[in-house]
């Protein structure tokens, strides 16, 4: 049982306490059913891009207001464990109803459900590594959560590779959701066995106050809002916007929008362009193994290469290689199938994929960083949760725009606007970095 001290007898950074361990056959499930799902709409029922923009525009409208319900919970019931219990035995109990043999209606009502339940555990599990680790131990605590939810993800890819590598029809991919489910009770089943509520609790707002906490809380890709929304949000927002014209928080949001609408213009369409280019389910997955593989290599170092200025050139970097990475794709969506070599599309999509995983692990360090180097003034949770809600409109801008135009005009000019969404936020990642040295630089550099 957790019901001990916290950590320090566990100074590893792979794993940091044992207990971590339950996230891991979760992240294996949730990340290999992030692959299934396109695939069951592509393979099993016959049908194409649209709906699966469909179901990702629907996912991501429920994510906003689950994840507010969620914290306004967390919060008012001070809850840790059985907000993980309803989060990991949620998920098997939808994965279990998706393996019965959905159509497409009820796996579109299924996937939004998965989206409400989605965001019960975010706040929860790092509130939890806040209250249960002391202050020296967090950085290497935090560090374990996300290199063992990145090695579940690489898991559940491999599982998924293999298994349909032996069982590659629509029976194998119904098939495929009782082992996630199972996963997921493993997790559910482990967090009833190991996981009790600390005695001392935090708000969400102490998530604001250390950096490894807010980078993890942010790489789940599921809106944080810290507190509650206040009615008069509309003035206030005016108000603050006004306020902070000058300073680099409104271009830090905006090249965080724009990235997320180009990441999700791309990604929403790039499994049904595998499809069309040939590639098999079992090619499908391994070409997502690439990416994730790729994230688990460059992810450790991520912190390090943004030590020298927080993260301003990393952010860059990793923006423009993704801009690279979309526009290699988008050139080979222009050509048709039948000219590429045998081979040709799997060896270049495991390439350019892998390229995007690394980018996108050194991206997540970097923006996280200078978001939180511009939170930690006065009204962050108030930035954070205007934040978050661009991220959802960018991702249900960008998961509804992919399927329209990869429907009436093909991949390749969707993937030609990701390219140039994604290079427009370069420029304003350095108009981000300007403002702020400009504003906090000393006086005699100013005078200079």
């Amino acid at each position: 049982m957790v019901n001990g001290p916290p950590g320090p007898r566990f100074p590893k950074r792979l794993m940091a306490a044992p207990w971590l361990l339950v996230f891991l056959p979760v992240q294996a499930a949730t990340t290999a059913f992030g692959v299934v799902l396109p695939l069951l709409i592509l393979v099993a029922l016959h049908a194409g891009v649209t709906e699966v923009a469909l179901a990702s525009t629907l996912y991501n409208s429920a994510l906003i207001p689950a994840a507010l319900l969620w914290g306004v919970i967390c919060d008012r019931l001070q809850m840790r464990a059985p907000l993980l219990l309803i989060n990991f035995a949620g998920f098997a109990l939808l994965f279990f109803v998706l393996a019965q043999g959905a159509g497409l209606a009820e796996l579109l009502v299924v996937y939004t459900a998965y989206g409400l339940v989605a965001p019960s555990s975010a706040a929860a599990s790092n509130l939890l590594i806040l209250e249960r680790f002391t202050p020296e131990d967090r950085p290497v605590a935090f560090a374990s959560f996300q290199e063992l939810s990145t090695l579940g993800g690489v898991a559940g890819l491999v599982l998924g590779f293999f298994w349909l590598l032996v069982l590659p029809g629509t029976r194998g991919l119904f098939d495929f959701l009782y082992l996630a489910a199972s996963l997921s009770a493993a997790g559910a089943l482990g967090t009833a066995l190991f996981i009790r509520d600390p005695p001392r609790r935090f708000a969400r707002r102490e998530i604001l106050r250390h950096p490894e906490s807010f980078a993890a809380r942010l790489s789940s890709f599921i809106p944080f809002f810290p507190r509650r929304l206040k009615r008069p949000f509309l003035p206030r927002l005016r108000h603050w916007l006004r306020e902070e014209a000058t300073h680099e928080i409104p271009l830090v949001l905006a090249a965080v929008f724009l990235f997320n609408v180009a990441s999700n213009l791309f990604n929403t369409s790039y499994i049904p362009y595998l499809r069309v280019a040939g590639l098999t389910s079992a090619g499908i997955f391994l070409v997502n193994l690439s990416n994730s593989g790729a994230q688990a290599v460059v992810y450790p170092f991520s912190g390090t290469a943004c030590e020298r200025d927080g993260g301003e050139r990393a952010v860059v970097a990793a923006t423009g290689v993704r801009a690279v990475g979309y526009a290699a794709t988008a050139g080979l969506a222009f050509v048709p199938a039948g000219l590429l070599l045998a081979g040709g599309a799997l060896s270049a999509n495991l390439l350019i994929f892998g390229l995007l995983g690394g980018a996108v692990a050194l991206y997540g360090t970097s923006s996280s960083l200078l978001l939180f180097r511009s939170v930690r003034r006065q009204g962050a949770g108030g930035l954070l949760g205007f934040s978050s809600a661009l991220g959802g409109m960018a991702a249900v801008l960008g998961a509804a725009l992919s399927g329209v135009l990869s429907a009436h005009f093909g991949f390749g000019v969707t993937f030609t606007l990701s390219l140039l969404v994604m290079a427009a936020s370069v420029p304003v990642w350095h108009a981000a970095r300007n403002a702020w040295r400009s504003h906090h630089a000393r006086p005699e550099q100013k005078g200079s």
